[in-house]
């Protein structure tokens, strides 16, 4: 299992990274908004499976408060598309961050 948390822990700081060159950035091509949107959906889908996983495992080992802040660091992608518009993406893309930089301290805290 110590493997698939460090794989959480480096999915997590490249999704962290993705989404502030996103956020810095603004992308004039359509080529490159392309390029980054599919790399912000591998990231993403990486870092779900693998929250997911490290969820799944601490739930039937150890289930303590770790694992509630986890289950709402994975929901919270969804909750968050489902109320952002075009005019308030960049403030939801910050909160997007701070979701992703808690659960990087509760996977470092977990392990």
């Amino acid at each position: 299992m110590y493997i698939v948390k460090l794989s959480a822990i480096i999915v997590n700081i490249i999704a962290i990274v993705v989404l502030l060159i996103g956020l810095l950035h603004d992308f004039v091509l359509p080529k490159n908004k392309a390029v980054f949107g599919y790399t912000v959906a591998g990231s993403m889908i990486m870092y779900l499976g693998f929250i997911s996983l490290v969820l799944i495992y601490g739930l039937i080992v150890n289930p303590n408060l770790y694992c509630i802040v986890l289950f709402l660091c994975v929901i919270a992608p969804f909750i968050i598309g489902k109320l952002v518009k075009y005019e308030t993406r960049k403030y939801y893309t910050a909160v997007q961050i701070m979701t992703y930089v808690v659960s990087l301290i509760v996977l470092f805290l977990y392990s």
